[in-house]
């Protein structure tokens, strides 16, 4: 399909808040670190999108096959024994599964560098800017750990912005969901009321592979993307103990709910927040609410959506969630910076790797 206009060859609005050189983003930087960086992890190609653009993936520490059991997730529930699927939990994997996905969405950039901040840290010891950090590289080394730093390369490469602190939040919305063809921006919500993204398009947005596709809103029973069906395959091959979904928001950091998943697991990932929060609290960084533990699709409203979160979990995943990280173009997301907006996630990676191994079978 057409991907609409050539969006570089307007003019580029200008922030007070440069770009640091640290800040890897591109398409190009981020295949770079994945294809030629990595020495000490495997490197994978889960797919590749419909704009023939590789989707890489990194990984760390050893599997533990042993503990696959003999069933899908689906129907060991249905026996009754979720170990039919995975035998995992407290005290029983030596490498609990941390997966990190960033860059569904191609305008939100803030999780893919902190992705590759972490392949960073595994490779060098360093994160992205240079900074030794000792201590989550050795909790990360404890765990199985899957990076996916671009899911959406596509996306991405139409966007001509690599960062957007100080930037007005109308122009990262108008790469984001794309205008229609006499330029009226799509938005938020009202994008997501055409999909695939096809017919009045203006400019597609960076939400969208070549073809359109929005991933977070996929055909889960019958994907219409090669890289949503590679990722749920991954989940149901790993059953990963937890699962990060970067996105990105002008907002403060935000773990989402998710909806259609057990009472138990809502109550697990609010337990999880809280943690994550306070941590963010400790170092002076900010962060919105907790999700709340609520039924799903009251009477008289309209049901939530039943986005990648609870696929998902539905496929094998323990523990999974979107994580808003801000895009810092207003003081509505807290941050002023890029280097905060890479703190905002170390502490988070941190936070991750303390409640994996808290799950870890100690030898």
């Amino acid at each position: 399909m057409s991907t609409g206009s050539n969006p570089c060859k307007q003019e580029l609005l200008k922030s007070e808040v440069p770009v640091p050189r640290w800040w890897k983003s591109k398409v190009e930087e981020i295949q770079e670190v994945v294809y030629n960086q990595v020495k000490r992890g495997e490197v994978q190609t889960l797919s590749v999108s419909p704009g023939e653009r590789k989707v890489g993936m990194v990984i760390y520490g050893d599997p533990e096959p042993e503990l696959k059991g003999t069933a899908n997730f689906n129907s060991a529930l249905g026996s009754g024994n979720p170990d039919a699927y995975y035998r995992r939990g407290p005290g029983v994997r030596k490498r609990p599964v941390f997966m990190i996905l960033a860059g569904v969405h191609g305008q939100e950039v803030e999780g893919m560098v902190g992705a590759v901040s972490v392949i960073k840290i595994m490779e060098t010891g360093k994160d992205i800017m240079g900074r030794e950090q000792p201590v989550l590289k050795e909790k990360l080394e404890k765990l199985r750990l899957i990076v996916i730093p671009l899911a959406n390369p596509d996306g991405r490469a139409r966007v001509p912005y690599d960062g957007w602190v100080g930037l007005p939040e109308d122009e990262m919305t108008r790469y984001g969901q794309g205008t229609k063809k006499n330029g009226e921006m799509y938005r938020w919500l009202p994008s997501k009321a055409v999909h695939p993204m096809r017919g009045d398009v203006g400019m597609l947005g960076a939400y969208f592979d070549d073809n359109g596709v929005n991933m977070m809103h996929d055909e889960w029973f019958a994907p219409m993307s090669n890289t949503t069906k590679a990722l749920l395959e991954l989940v149901g091959r790993e059953g990963p103990d937890l699962v990060y979904n970067l996105h990105g928001a002008n907002i403060k950091p935000k773990i989402l709910p998710v909806n259609y998943v057990p009472v138990s697991f809502k109550q697990k990932l609010a337990d999880f927040a809280t943690e994550a929060y306070r941590r963010l609290d400790e170092k002076g960084l900010p962060h919105l609410e907790v999700p709340e533990v609520t039924e799903d699709g009251p009477v008289g409203t309209v049901p939530p959506a039943f986005n990648m979160s609870p696929a998902f979990y539905h496929a094998g995943a323990d523990l999974t969630m979107v994580i808003e990280i801000p895009h810092g173009c207003t003081a509505r997301s807290g941050v002023s910076s890029y280097e905060a907006i890479l703190d905002i996630q170390h502490v988070l990676f941190e936070a991750a790797a303390d409640y994996l191994l808290g799950l870890r079978r100690n030898e």
